[in-house]
């Protein structure tokens, strides 16, 4: 357990306790803080916080400047791009249907928590789903369709409420 010694990490902060795969990318500036996790091929951006007990699986894609906070987990499929929020407990699930003896093949799908979006704490992010530009995910929501950039969604089912004021 603990930092890999190469040298895409050497420009980032790794606590000891975190467990990243050889072949994950963290950007320069990123904090990865204790007993988190990055699977294979998973890709952290630039100045990005990825708190206390995280979980971001295999392939997942993450811009610049994100704040993942803790025990958030996001699993293979899902794309982040620039300046995201991803509150505490935060969950993006990858598959509609679970079931303990197939594995979804997500080769070649994705899903984006587009520029700027913010998730609040405790929210399940159903997988397909694409939340837009600068929207906001009120805490304990569970997000069944995708979301409209600048709009705000709470409750479960998550539904519009107004417009973001943010720009």
């Amino acid at each position: 357990m603990g930092k890999i010694k190469s040298q895409k990490l050497t420009d980032a902060y790794i606590h000891p306790t975190a467990i990243i795969s050889p072949t994950a990318k963290i950007g320069k500036g990123t904090k990865i803080w204790a007993f988190v996790q990055i699977g294979d091929n998973a890709k952290i951006g630039k100045n990005c916080v990825v708190g206390n007990g995280a979980y971001v699986d295999r392939n997942v894609l993450v811009g610049n400047n994100v704040k993942i906070h803790n025990k958030a987990l996001l699993y293979d499929g899902l794309i982040v791009e620039d300046n995201c929020f991803i509150g505490p407990g935060a969950c993006f699930t990858n598959d509609k249907h679970p079931c303990f003896n197939k594995t979804r093949c997500l080769k070649g799908v994705s899903w984006r928590l587009r520029k700027g979006a913010s998730v609040g704490a405790n929210a399940v992010i159903l997988p397909d789903i694409n939340i837009g530009f600068n929207a906001v995910i009120g805490a304990g929501s569970v997000v069944t369709k995708s979301v409209a950039s600048g709009v705000l969604v709470c409750g479960n089912p998550a539904r519009p409420v107004k417009k973001s004021r943010r720009k």
